[in-house]
């Protein structure tokens, strides 16, 4: 009989101890792969911050190029140049908001178009422009109060403005307008252009396909062509046969420059700023700062 219990006594340790050891190979497996992932958000991290540097580096680059005395080598069309720096590539391009659609100046008939090139249906559009209309048109404030119940019974906790954009965001606010949408606009709005239309020769291609006798796939072509041209030599003409403008671009631009570690991990600043007059030369003022924005 003893030995019996002794037999089962030895029999639970086993268990007990089987048991234990299972325990600990579980809290060992959690804790090693605990330690991966978090080596790997570090590794993450580290890279997102050094591409973003990179990304800045590239960004000041092409402030250079805009401030240089001789007007410097890059222009403001949109097209991209490649710089190579601490084995990494970094991608810029320099946007004349001369080129944008200007959300304050441009008549709605433009706005309408520029909506249906980035694929709103005609009734969808006209009625967007519509409403950008009555959000920046200060004397329609006299009806605000019709204004702020259309916009409450759509979901939004604030009416129309009836005042000026600041900022392109803002155009985010006005009812009817959709993330997915204004992801697609973005690049080619503008509220410091003060122009009625865009200046085809700087202009984006969603903001070329917004142009009379235009369409979004004649403006990529154009705007493939163009990237092609010389600067030395005059911009290409329009497909109506229309001249393009001129390649000196205005005061404000925007700079948008992306780093990638070649391995899908990349990092992007936006940067819009005014050029000024300094004595002997041009300086800059930062209007817009933004770290993986829409551009």
């Amino acid at each position: 009989m003893r030995g019996a219990n002794r037999q089962r006594t030895r029999g639970i340790a086993l268990l007990v101890v089987l048991w234990a050891c299972t325990l600990l190979a579980i809290l060992l497996g959690g804790f090693a792969a605990l330690a991966r992932t978090e080596s790997i958000q570090t590794r993450y991290l580290s890279s997102r911050v050094q591409l973003r540097y990179l990304a800045e580096a590239g960004a000041m680059r092409a402030l250079a190029e805009c401030v240089s005395r001789s007007g410097g080598r890059w222009v403001g069309d949109g097209r991209r140049y490649r710089l190579r720096l601490d084995e990494h590539d970094i991608d810029v391009r320099i946007q004349d908001e001369l080129g944008k659609i200007d959300i304050n100046a441009a008549d709605p008939r433009l706005l309408q178009r520029l909506f249906v090139a980035a694929g709103t249906d005609d009734a969808a559009a006209a009625q967007l422009a519509a409403n950008i209309q009555e959000t920046r048109d200060t004397g329609a404030k006299l009806f605000r109060e019709e204004g702020n119940k259309r916009y409450a019974q759509a979901g939004l906790a604030a009416g129309p403005r009836y005042r000026e954009f600041d900022m392109p965001e803002q155009l985010q606010t006005v009812l009817g307008m959709t993330p997915a949408l204004y992801r697609k606009l973005a690049p080619a709005i503008t509220v410091w252009s003060r122009r009625a239309e865009p200046m085809p020769a700087l202009a984006p291609p969603l903001a070329l396909a917004s142009l009379p006798e235009m369409d979004l796939a004649k403006a990529e072509r154009y705007a493939a062509q163009r990237e092609l041209s010389s600067t030395l030599t005059p911009p290409p003409v329009l497909p109506s046969g229309q001249a393009a403008g001129a390649w000196r671009g205005g005061l404000v631009r925007t700079i948008v420059a992306s780093a990638s570690d070649g391995q899908g991990t990349t990092a992007s600043v936006i940067v819009t700023f005014r050029l000024t007059a300094l004595k002997g030369g041009l300086g800059y003022s930062v209007l817009r700062w933004q770290e993986d924005g829409a551009g």
